[in-house]
């Protein structure tokens, strides 16, 4: 079974899942091909599962759609993959067939095309963190919590300053009242001056308790200056808060849209890839039937793959750019070890010249592959 297929599952989305749903029409069932992986869809995997023997999870990867496949390339062509072919197919039509019964397995180009995904998720940007929520807090409990207006003349500062002249200027008053009306009297006390002199106190204490309004609506107008001022202040940490949002927003959909880009480029080359592999089985199938045509009998193959066929080959350019986009998303993310792996891994299979770019590609980071 092929070891690399991708899991799709209830409320899976996308090419994956179209090949899953034709894959099953093609062995009996009749489903929507529309790319969605529902109630009818999971009906379908469990089903099989069941009647195959394989794991009943509902869900399709590796084991079932690999189970999938072999089982189209039976129903297309009748060829079995224990490699008993009639006589007169040559080994290279068996040593193919044979391989392609095994099931589909994603080809390198699939493979780094994954790497690219998964590689997207390193560079999501985390989740929002507000630089202003504390002095918002603040702020709204200082506003919320303010004490309603109310005015005294005695804890008003301006007001203890005017009563402290005005009762300085009426004692002077007084005192000067009192004297003039001494005077009159040959320097003798007597009730009428103090009189006077009270009247004359009295009226600055008049005129001062005249400008209480005065004063309290100057206090009045500091309140609401203040507290206009907190809401500004408030006003303009809101929108700090906003602007940073929005960045954050902005960040995001950007990567949205980049993991968008490699799953569609992703499914567009694991549906390419899937679609040759169902050709090529058909092909050698159909080429299966026609060299045996000409003989009759049975014979078994000797069981050896060809060295052609054996041979790793060197990463396609597709594979190779893939993987490095992957490699370069991991290192801007600053996860060199998932880069290395991935360079490790392909190692081998790579040429000198996409060797070289591997390592020019760590060298801008200021790293090293480690080769």
């Amino acid at each position: 079974m092929a070891s690399n297929y991708p899991t799709v599952q209830y409320g899976s989305r996308g090419e994956t899942v179209r090949q899953l749903q034709r894959a099953l029409n093609q062995v009996g069932y009749s489903l929507e091909v529309d790319g969605g992986f529902g109630p009818k869809t999971k009906a379908a995997v469990i089903d099989y599962q069941k009647k195959n023997n394989l794991r009943v999870d509902g869900v399709a990867g590796s084991e079932t759609m690999g189970s999938l496949l072999s089982k189209i390339g039976t129903v297309s062509g009748g060829y079995s993959n224990s490699k008993q072919v009639l006589s007169g197919v040559s080994d290279e039509t068996a040593d193919a067939l044979y391989r392609l019964e095994k099931g589909y397995t994603p080809s390198d180009e699939v493979k780094a095309a994954q790497s690219v995904v998964d590689s997207m998720n390193a560079l999501k940007p985390g989740a929002y963190q507000s630089g202003f929520e504390g002095q918002l807090a603040a702020l709204y409990d200082e506003i919320n919590n303010r004490p309603a207006f109310s005015y005294d003349p005695a804890e008003d500062a301006a007001y203890r300053r005017y009563a402290e002249i005005y009762t300085r200027q009426g004692k002077a008053a007084m005192e000067d009242t009192m004297g003039r009306s001494a005077a009159l009297t040959g320097g003798y006390g007597s009730s009428y001056a103090q009189s006077a002199g009270q009247q004359a106190y009295h009226q600055y204490l008049q005129e001062l308790s005249e400008l209480v309004p005065e004063f309290e609506k100057n206090a009045w107008d500091r309140y609401t200056q203040q507290g206009e001022a907190m809401m500004d202040r408030y006003e303009l940490f809101k929108g700090e808060e906003a602007a940073a949002y929005g960045r954050w927003q902005d960040e995001m959909e950007e990567w949205y849209k980049a993991l968008d880009l490699a799953q569609d480029q992703y499914e567009g080359i694991s549906k390419q890839d899937v679609d040759n592999y169902q050709t090529m089985l058909t092909h050698y199938t159909s080429k299966a039937g026609k060299e045996q045509a000409a003989s009759n009998g049975v014979r078994m193959n000797n069981g050896k793959v060809t060295a052609t066929a054996a041979k790793a080959s060197a990463l396609s350019s597709t594979a190779s750019n893939s993987l490095q986009r992957a490699m370069d998303n991991y290192l801007r993310a600053g996860d060199k070890d998932s880069a290395k792996s991935l360079a490790t891994q392909y190692k081998s299979r790579m040429t000198a010249t996409q060797k070289k770019k591997v390592e020019s590609l760590f060298g801008r980071y200021g790293m090293s592959v480690g080769w």
